[in-house]
C-alpha cells in the first residue's frame, strides 16, 4: 500500500482539500487560515509511507485525517473535511470507504462512532492508532493493534 503513497499526493492537492471543504461549508464561507497546516496533513500519508511502508491503508487514510483535523487549516469544517478525504483516500485504493461496508441499520451506529472518534481527536483524546481502528475490511479491522494480536 505503500507505493499508493506518492501517486495519492498527486491527488490528494492543497487546492482539492480546499475544494472539498468549500463544498462542505457551503453557504457559508470557505476560509483556508494555515495552508501549512494543510500541506502538512496532506503529506503525512507520504511520509508514513516512506518510514513504515508495512503499514495498512487504513492507517495512511487515519494519518490524513488526523493531520487535519489536529492542523486546524480551514475556518470551518475541519472534521468534516478530514472524513471526506480519508474516505476518498481509501476508495481511491479500491477498497470499501468509511461506510460502504455493513448490513443495512448498522451504517448510523458506524457513522456515530467515525463522527465521536474525530471529535475526540480534535479534543486530543484519541491519535492516529484509533483513528485507525475505525475502518473494517471484509471484517477484520485492519489496524496496527489488531494485526499485532
Amino acid at each position: 500500500m505503500a507505493g499508493h503513497a506518492a501517486r495519492l499526493a498527486r491527488l490528494f492537492t492543497p487546492e482539492y482539500a480546499c475544494r472539498i471543504n468549500a463544498q462542505i461549508v457551503h453557504p457559508a464561507q470557505f476560509h483556508l487560515v494555515k495552508p501549512n497546516e494543510l500541506e502538512s496533513a496532506l503529506s503525512r500519508p507520504l511520509h508514513v509511507a516512506a518510514y513504515e511502508p508495512h503499514r495498512p491503508a487504513t492507517y495512511f487514510a487515519a494519518t490524513l485525517s488526523f493531520g487535519i483535523i489536529r492542523g486546524h487549516p480551514f475556518m470551518d469544517g475541519n472534521k468534516r473535511t478530514a472524513f471526506f478525504l480519508a474516505n476518498e483516500y481509501l476508495r481511491a485504493q479500491g477498497l470499501p470507504g468509511l461506510l460502504d461496508q455493513g448490513e443495512i441499520g448498522a451504517t448510523y451506529e458506524g457513522l456515530v462512532d467515525i463522527a465521536d472518534r474525530h471529535i475526540g481527536a480534535a479534543a486530543g483524546r484519541l491519535g492516529v492508532e484509533e483513528l485507525d481502528g475505525i475502518v473494517e475490511l471484509d471484517g477484520i479491522v485492519e489496524s496496527p493493534t489488531e494485526l499485532k494480536s
